[in-house]
């Protein structure tokens, strides 16, 4: 082999050698990217942080976020969450820790965590420097956040839409009832919406399955053998789904009842 085509040959390895090395670099880059978001916003959150109505794991339950207020002070939020099926051992209560990150160099916020009823609290958060969109929360028991639930696993939660207090104080438990009232109205409020798109869904399926099995019924006069025993089976699957249709309406028209039943005891709290 010549020195020329030698000088070639190398040239060209040096070019593949290169190549990969680039294409290693970047498939760690990205790799290690998506670790971090991973690592720093867990499930069920996103960057911008919870918004209201959104849902939440933290320990065993599972927490709804209620809406934020910020007080006049501007430095001073309340946030308040729903618990849905409360798993919360009362002789284990359970506490909240507040950073302005998630990492571990976020500067820690003074706060106060208050259970107003059985499935609602609020947190009092002060000291929130100017600007901040989320607060990164942590709520368990006082072993699991010195141990298994870690700033790593906080939520951040938007509070960017918080809606503004005249107070500069802690609400009394009776203003904090309320609050929980107004939600728990607005909470089944969505419920009720939910239940009627249900029973608007059931009735649109319950027409199309009717006009479907008539058809059906309809082909019967004028076929034989195995394609009027294809029919039959096909008449009969139709059936069926027309039944799970006109009980899933049954189920969501009862369901309104219930909420709107509920939703009513609580607006009655408020008057």
């Amino acid at each position: 082999m010549s020195a020329f085509s030698s000088s070639i040959t190398m040239r060209s390895k040096n070019r593949a050698e290169k190549k990969f090395i680039y294409l290693l670099v970047g498939i760690i880059t990205v790799v290690a990217a998506a670790f971090a978001v991973a690592f720093l916003f867990p499930k069920n959150s996103t960057v911008d942080g919870v918004k209201i109505d959104q849902s939440f794991m933290q320990g065993d339950n599972q927490f709804t976020f209620a809406g934020a207020s910020k007080y006049a002070n501007k430095t001073t939020y309340q946030l308040n969450f729903y618990v849905k099926d409360n798993q919360i051992n009362p002789l284990e209560p359970i506490k909240a820790n507040v950073r302005t990150r998630s990492s571990g160099n976020g500067q820690a916020l003074p706060s106060k965590f208050v259970q107003v009823s059985e499935d609602f609290y609020t947190l009092i958060v002060k000291h929130v420097p100017e600007k901040q969109a989320a607060l990164f929360v942590n709520i368990g028991t006082k072993k699991q956040l010195n141990g298994g639930i870690s700033m790593s696993s906080s939520q951040p939660i938007s509070i960017t839409k918080a809606t503004s207090s005249p107070g500069n104080v802690t609400p009394s438990d009776h203003q904090l009832e309320r609050e929980y009232f107004k939600y728990m109205v607005h909470f089944y409020g969505k419920r009720i919406t939910a239940y009627r798109q249900k029973v608007k869904t059931a009735d649109k399926n319950i027409v199309t399955l009717k006009a479907t099995l008539k058809k059906q019924k309809g082909s019967l006069n004028v076929q034989t053998g195995s394609q009027k025993t294809a029919t039959k089976q096909k008449i009969a699957d139709t059936k069926s789904s027309l039944k799970t249709q006109q009980t899933a309406r049954k189920n969501a028209k009862a369901s309104i009842k219930t909420a709107t039943l509920a939703q009513q005891k609580y607006q009655k709290q408020l008057q």
